[in-house]
């Protein structure tokens, strides 16, 4: 009867000792990601190596959303961590980011063009929300991402063809261009005029919006000749980028070159051929202007991004082929914001880096996001 009747207690025994040693390799395999995740903290990367003076230090990168986010939801269960299975919290993976923008709240913007949805990340209180326009404007192909200084966000898209308006509840309020646009891209505001520029690489040029009024103001450009690239024409222009005095800067993708047109819309000049020389593109898309002026363009082919005057003398190139911080696959977007932050993207990976352009005095600011390290 003894033996009989602890049957039962040895089956207990049995599943319980198994179940400890689950958790425990559960729990052994989480410290080790910890630890590597710790060793896998890159050195001081910055641009160029010495003995020159470094102009470009990295700073950050996020892929897991979230490692950013606290969890607001349930926590993962013993029963999770045995099968996998991940809460809603868990599963924030990046997957195609494209337009990357940045707010005065050092908040990151990205449009994520698989997921059909923008993702606001903030470093500081560790908060991640998402933006797809709900069931009055629901993205579909979301491109380009602005955000202004009343903390709206506008975001192209390419399927609906339209730029969507978000105000700064995260609701769609208004919808762009339905009419003026044929293929949306990349997008930059110019605060001071209350523009927002869109790049339409179907069209050959670039639209401009009135965003008081949120309506369609003008064009520039058109599309080129074959063979035949005048100034202030287009072949699929991606990408688009304002300075602090209005100038714009297009990213004029399949004729290789950046133009540049002043507040007016009048041409000023370009730069660029096809090759694979400094100061030469392959694929440039994303476009970017930093305080003292110098000119960034981001190029999917080499998988870097060029930094060059304004002339378009190459300075330095930043980045290779890689999924180590500092590499890309698959650049995109670019961005600067006033404090000198860039921030990319890059969307075989689905991945935003950070680096800090330094300035000749060396006086970088900071703010929250350098301290988000390989989210």
């Amino acid at each position: 009867m003894l033996t009989v009747g602890t049957r039962p207690i040895r089956q207990a025994s049995v599943m319980l000792l198994t179940l400890c040693i689950c958790l425990t390799a559960a729990d052994n395999k989480a410290a080790k990601k910890k630890a590597a995740d710790a060793a896998a903290q890159p050195p001081d990367l910055v641009w160029p190596l010495p003995p020159d003076p470094p102009r470009v230090r990295w700073l950050a990168q996020y892929l897991d959303l979230a490692r950013v986010k606290k969890a607001t939801n349930r926590k993962s269960s013993w029963m999770d961590k045995l099968t996998g299975t991940k809460t809603p919290d868990e599963r924030m993976d990046l997957r195609k980011p494209y337009g990357v923008a940045a707010d005065r709240h050092g908040r990151i913007y990205t449009a994520d063009t698989e997921l059909k949805s923008v993702f606001v990340i903030d470093p500081v209180n560790h908060t991640v929300e998402r933006r797809d326009g709900g069931s009055r404007a629901p993205l579909a192909l979301p491109v380009g991402v602005a955000v202004d200084p009343e903390d709206r966000l506008f975001v192209s898209d390419a399927d609906l063809h339209a730029v969507v308006c978000f105000n700064p509840s995260g609701q769609a309020v208004a919808v762009l261009g339905t009419s003026a646009l044929q293929r949306p891209g990349g997008i930059a505001l110019d605060a001071a005029r209350h523009r927002l520029y869109v790049a339409d690489a179907k069209a050959g040029r670039v639209a401009v919006f009135d965003t008081a009024a949120l309506k369609f103001s003008a064009y520039i450009g058109s599309r080129s000749k074959p063979h035949q690239p005048d100034p202030g024409t287009f072949e699929g222009p991606t990408n688009v980028a304002v300075d602090a005095k209005g100038f714009l800067y297009v990213a004029d993708t399949l004729n290789y070159r950046v133009q540049i047109f002043d507040p007016a819309g009048k041409f000023v000049r370009m730069f660029g051929a096809q090759g694979d020389r400094p100061g030469e593109f392959i694929r440039p898309k994303g476009i970017a202007v930093d305080t003292e002026g110098h000119i960034y363009v981001a190029d999917a082919e080499f998988n870097n991004f060029q930094i060059l005057t304004p002339e378009g003398q190459p300075l330095l190139a930043v980045g290779s082929l890689g999924d180590e911080p500092g590499k890309f696959a698959l650049i995109a977007g670019i961005y600067i914001d006033a404090e000198d932050q860039i921030y990319t993207t890059e969307m075989f990976h689905g991945r935003i880096q950070v680096f800090q352009y330094l300035s000749r005095s060396g006086a970088a600011r900071k703010k929250g996001v350098n301290q988000a390290n390989n989210r």
